[in-house]
């Protein structure tokens, strides 16, 4: 079952051949996530390690990104709560997502138990507090933005059911891509957070609600970071800063 609809309020289905203006819109609905994507790299590989001064140089690239997106999002009269901040499918959504949630905490648990490595990181209380609303934010781009946009590239605008199921399953593997990819170069985190955009972007499209998603996202970055050793996930540094130096 699918809820996500095959068309934006904004993005009317035409028919085929596609007008020119449907396709213009979704070059810029690609260029979007290309903008969103390259402002991240941009900030993790160059401007971070550099760190600029003052400080909040560093922050340009994402806050413009910002910007783009809540621009977009208004352009085509897509509301917060068709964006998924809402109770709305919030049931659904931990229904879905509970089990794969459950069942990797279970895995990282064991294996910490198995290696011994169960620890507290040096800022776990910091991480406690920040990572319930980062993990929010993180989904919201990944979700909210990224995922409907490169869905809205894919998706053909008079698509049959099986159309739309099969272009579907392809923009959650394409999110899943592009989020492993701004994880570079820890490998172990990469190919965790392959799996877990997966799993978010399968839920989000038949349960579109962040908060359900934020939750087992936070639930399962603190459990990587205080159980996983350090010879599997060195850190969850990412970017150029992971040549520099390993720290939670």
């Amino acid at each position: 079952m699918q809820v996500l609809p095959s068309a934006r309020p904004a993005e009317t289905q035409t028919t085929a051949p596609e007008s020119a203006a449907q396709l213009s819109l979704r070059a810029v609905s690609g260029l979007e996530v290309a903008s969103v994507s390259a402002s991240a790299l941009l900030t993790t590989w160059a401007l971070l390690p550099l760190q600029p001064w003052p400080r909040w140089l560093a922050a340009i690239p994402a806050l413009l990104a910002v910007g783009l997106m809540l621009h977009s999002h208004h352009a085509r009269g897509e509301s917060w709560r068709a964006l998924g901040f809402t109770t709305e499918h919030l049931g659904r959504a931990l229904r879905l997502v509970a089990g794969p949630t459950v069942l990797a905490c279970m895995l990282f648990a064991a294996l910490g138990w198995w290696a011994g490595s169960f620890h507290q990181t040096s800022h776990f209380w910091t991480n406690l507090l920040v990572l319930p609303a980062w993990a929010l934010l993180q989904q919201y781009v990944l979700q909210g933005f990224i995922y409907r946009r490169v869905r809205f590239v894919l998706m053909p605008s008079q698509a049959s059911p099986e159309q739309q199921r099969r272009r579907s399953h392809l923009a959650v593997l394409v999110t899943a891509g592009i989020f492993a990819l701004l994880h570079a170069p820890n490998v172990t985190l990469m190919l965790l957070t392959l799996l877990g955009a997966l799993i978010w972007s399968w839920v989000y499209e038949r349960a579109p609600n962040l908060f359900a998603l934020a939750l087992s996202h936070a639930v399962i970055s603190l459990l990587l970071m205080t159980a996983l050793p350090s010879w599997l996930l060195e850190s969850m540094s990412v970017g150029y800063k992971h040549f520099l130096y390993q720290k939670f």
